[in-house]
């Protein structure tokens, strides 16, 4: 804060000083010019009464009058006598420097402007950017330590009012999101708690059982086989739970969201090549679009190009880096994107797999990653009403995004 209240004070200061060195060049100048010019006049006046000639005062910017001498009269302004050519003597009457108040008046008028009209710049700037931007300042530092209570102040300002509205939103998705991992945290919780106490009845009868038969305290085959009963029965039970534990892990733990929209096609090709064309070259891989017709796509663009996106990220992290080529095809109402890449390593066994959520392939070894990228775009091309596969052909590991055609 303190260096730009003296960025704002140099700013003054040189313009002060640029108007001062102005008037002063100015004046040096008119006054060289005023040195010499009334002698110069002076010189054609005394020509001309020579000649016989009655020049005009007004024809000079120096001369203010030329009339026939008069000893009587006052006069209250430098003047010389010159006689013309039949004798009669001439008062010519100057002065040094002409009237030159008006331009001077006006140049620095013009200087005040400037420094109003920068003051008033340098104002406008501090309160509806400066000041905005200095009270937001903290807000993204508050969101990184988890402060989600945070209060965020409406602005108007067409510089920062959108950028605080999402600034926002994005607090408010914050919040929720904590809130909702809170409610699954105590859910799962829950779960695991009741779970546990379920499968201790099961697990205690089977121990019983267990250390009755190891005991021989079952005397005849009918109650072994009664025991061994009860432990098939209880064996089934935990069964059960196990299932159900899986399936409750199975469940789908990402909230997709897509809105119905649409758009063209070149859209989001053109912002993907500008995305993937440096990164690409920098890493010194052959980055091919083929020619495409344009056409209008049915869903959510941002959610579109995202896919397309995950696709790219996949291409780069587990190809050999040689190629990446992008195809499209046609297919009744739809439009096929796929992307390929040389250097696959994937066994064909696990492409039913690789659209898991959290699985990862034979050839993800030493690479990070969660395993959720495939499972994210295959959401997302459903929550869109199309499809997303994959297919290996030779070394050329290609995945095809259906989109549906408006």
């Amino acid at each position: 804060m303190q260096k730009r209240k003296w960025a704002i004070i140099l700013i003054f200061l040189l313009e002060v000083l640029l108007a001062v060195g102005s008037n002063l060049l100015l004046l040096r100048a008119w006054k060289n010019e005023n040195d010499l010019g009334y002698r110069v006049e002076l010189g054609r006046v005394r020509q001309s009464l020579k000649e016989g000639i009655v020049s005009k005062a007004s024809a000079f910017s120096h001369i203010t009058d030329i009339s026939v001498y008069d000893p009587d009269r006052i006069i209250n302004e430098e003047y010389t006598v010159f006689p013309a050519k039949d004798g009669t003597l001439y008062q010519i009457t100057y002065r040094y420097a002409p009237n030159r108040l008006p331009v001077l008046l006006i140049l620095n008028g013009v200087w005040v402007c400037a420094l109003l009209l920068t003051a008033g710049i340098l104002i406008y700037i501090y309160r509806k950017i400066l000041r905005p931007f200095r009270d937001m300042a903290e807000l993204p530092v508050e969101l990184s330590k988890g402060n989600l209570s945070i209060p965020v102040k409406e602005e108007q300002d067409r510089y920062f009012g959108r950028f605080l509205w999402g600034m926002d939103m994005l607090r408010d998705k914050l919040e929720t999101d904590k809130n909702d991992r809170l409610a699954m945290e105590q859910e799962k919780k829950t779960l695991i708690l009741t779970m546990s106490h379920d499968i201790k009845t099961p697990l205690s009868a089977i121990k019983l059982y267990n250390k009755a038969l190891s005991g021989n305290l079952y005397e005849t085959e009918e109650r072994k086989q009664e025991a061994y009963a009860g432990i098939e029965r209880n064996l089934e039970e935990l069964e059960k739970y196990i299932e159900e534990i899986q399936s409750t892990a199975r469940e789908d733990f990402l909230e997709i969201q897509v809105s119905d929209g649409e758009w063209y096609l070149s859209e989001v090709m053109d912002a993907l090549e500008k995305l993937y064309k440096e990164k690409t070259a920098e890493k010194r891989t052959s980055f091919t679009i083929e020619p495409y017709q344009n056409c209008l796509i049915k869903g959510d663009k941002e959610r579109g190009l995202e896919v397309l996106q995950n696709l790219m990220e996949n291409a780069l992290k587990y190809g050999d880096g040689r190629s990446i080529r992008i195809t499209f095809a046609d297919e009744e109402d739809c439009r096929l994107v796929t992307v390929e890449s040389s250097g696959c390593t994937l066994p064909e066994r696990e492409l039913p797999n690789i659209f898991d959520s959290f699985y990862r392939g034979s050839n993800a070894e030493n690479r990070k990653g969660s395993g959720l990228g495939l499972y994210i775009c295959r959401r997302l091309m459903q929550a869109m009403d199309g499809e997303i596969f994959a297919e290996v052909r030779g070394d050329v590991f290609a995945v095809t995004a259906v989109f549906r055609k408006r």
